[in-house]
Order: C-alpha cells, then structure tokens, then sequence
C-alpha cells in the first residue's frame, strides 16, 4: 500500500472514511454518470447538454457516513439518482447538494441530502410573467416536493426558464409537472403542482392569473403591525414577500364580518324621517342582520338593503332628539 505523508499533526481523533477529496469537474451530456467508492468526493457540473444524470455509489461498497457534494454549475437540470436509480432530487443550475450515506442495507442504500442556491436570491419561486407577445410566459426557478412511487417525499429544484402555454385556451394551467417540469396545457394533471392560470387568443396571453400557494423560501413571520387589514375568507399578508401573523394576531377569515356605527339625530330628513348608512367598504353579499337601536323611542325598520349600506326609517314624522346607533352582521357562523 502507497502512503505519502509530508506533514501531519493530529491532536485529536482522526476518523478519515472518505478517501478520495480532490475535485472532479465534468461537462454535462445527455448520458450517466456512475460514481464509485473511488470517485472524488466533490463534483462540479458545466456545460449547456441537457439530460444529465448522476448515480451515486452503491451503497454497499462504503461506509456509513460517505458523503458527496455536487455543484451544477451548467445551464441545465442535473438529475440525481440512487445506485438503484431512483431519483433523488433535480438539481437546478447554479445549484449545490450535499449527499450523507446513512444506510448501507442495499445498493441503493439511504441519504440525506439537502440543497441550496450558491447564490442566494430573495426573488420570489415561479414567479411568472408574460413578456408582452406570442404565447411564451417567462418564470423563475423553485423548489418542490413530490412524492415517488412507494409514498417518499422527493425534494425537486426546478431552474427558470420559459413556457409556451397552448392558443385560445381559458382558465388554462402552468404548473411543475411530477418529472420537475414546468408545463402549460388546457388542464393541470394530477400531483402536479399549480403555479398560475392563464387565457389566451388570437396568440397572445389575455390574462395570467398567480394560483402559487406556499413559498417555504419566502415564509417570514411577521410582527403584528406588518398585518394591516383582513378580509373575508382569506388570509392576510403584507410586504414583497408572504407575511403571516404571529399567534398573537387574529385573522378573520371565515369569521362572520361586522360592522357598525351612529348616526345623528340632524342626518333623519323628510317624513317619516329617514337617514341613509353608507359602508365605509362593502359587505361580500347583501346576506346581512341589522339592529337599530337610538335614545328615541320608535319602531325601526330597515329599507333599501345593498352591499354598501341601507336606510333607517324611524317610521314617525317626529324630530329625533338623539343619536341611533346601529350593527350589522354578515349572516353565518364562526368556525
């Protein structure tokens, strides 16, 4: 055995299993590459080929605790496999992975891995958007999980690119296909997952419509002051990115909405007096509950309901003297 050793100090224990840490650098290609137990344990992807695939040792060759780490520096997906050629994971350009072995029971064994942008980006993930001719729609790269064939979450990263969504199409779909493709069609199959709608005529895009739901990259926890307002039946959120409340904020979505207020007693005119109430915004629907109440003895009635107010008719010809306050209520329950 060869064993070239210029300088070593060690004043602690030493536990060396990986034995090749030298660099290999490959240009991809439309083919596979096989690591081994004597492959070195840094890769670096260049070039502009698609379809490259890299299959990582078999398993049963190593020592628990192998790791490898990949850096796609190409313009295009590497996909990662196991020994026994499942993938992994797409790794996307400008992207690197860090592979652990952490079981060696089969071929194809078990790894952890993870995967980071080598350069941090705050845009957002799949963001669309629609160059202004024709039927291409621009968008940026992401991250998503799928699940494989056995029920295994599958951590993909897709890089940016460009879709051509099909003519004269509504409501149709862009989204990341179960292979880590971003496609357009009429319809978005099954497992896959929704970026944006879209319709277009006459070859160009009409309409494009964000259907993005979740961004764990952009997920901050916001101060409750970031939460300026709430609306029915939907979740809040301010800034560039997706800011939720924290538990000390309560959102109102599918609470039953509310409002109220006081009118004076010079707003009632004509006879019997009347006055009218005008939202400040309107309620979803004209599916509301209102109760009048004033220090003026009268039976209210409630005429000319609409999304945006009503009128209280105090059903005398007698001058008020007070205030009226009223509530309104969307009709429905809390959850």
């Amino acid at each position: 055995m060869t064993l070239y050793i210029d300088n070593l100090v060690s004043e602690g224990l030493l536990d060396h299993k990986t034995h090749r840490t030298q660099t290999a650098i490959t240009t991809v290609s439309a083919g596979t590459i096989t690591l081994t137990s004597a492959s070195e344990c840094f890769q670096v992807f260049q070039g502009t080929t698609a379809g490259q695939i890299v299959k990582l040792p078999d398993a049963t060759t190593l020592t628990v605790g192998y790791q490898y780490l990949i850096h796609n520096d190409s313009t295009q997906n590497v996909t990662i496999q196991d020994n026994g050629g499942t993938t992994l994971l797409l790794l996307a350009t400008n992207t690197r992975a860090f592979f652990v072995l952490t079981s060696t029971g089969s071929a194809a064994g078990s790894w952890s891995f993870w995967a980071l942008n080598k350069f941090p980006s705050t845009a957002e993930q799949f963001l669309c958007t629609y160059p202004g001719s024709g039927l291409a729609v621009n968008y940026t790269g992401g991250y998503v999980h799928f699940s494989n064939a056995s029920g295994a979450a599958v951590y993909t990263t897709v890089a940016g690119g460009s879709v051509t969504c099909p003519d004269n199409t509504t409501n149709g779909w862009i989204y990341v296909d179960i292979d880590g493709t971003v496609k357009s069609t009429a319809s978005a199959p099954i497992n896959s997952v929704p970026l944006y709608k879209f319709t277009s005529s006459s070859g160009v895009i009409t309409q494009l419509v964000d259907q993005r739901e979740d961004y764990e990259q952009n997920l901050v926890w916001g101060v409750t002051a970031d939460i300026a307002a709430v609306r029915y039946n939907s979740s809040a959120s301010a800034g560039s990115m997706e800011k939720y409340a924290r538990a000390d904020h309560t959102h109102a979505a599918n609470f039953p909405l509310y409002k109220s207020g006081t009118v004076a007693s010079g707003s009632f005119t004509l006879n019997p007096k009347t006055a009218a109430v005008t939202f400040g915004t309107a309620f979803p629907s004209t599916n509301y509950a209102v109760t009048i109440t004033g220090t003026d003895g009268r039976s209210w009635i409630v005429t000319n309901i609409a999304t945006t107010g009503f009128t209280i008719n105090s059903q005398a010809n007698t001058a008020l003297t007070g205030p009226v306050y009223w509530h309104a209520l969307l009709i429905g329950e809390s959850q």
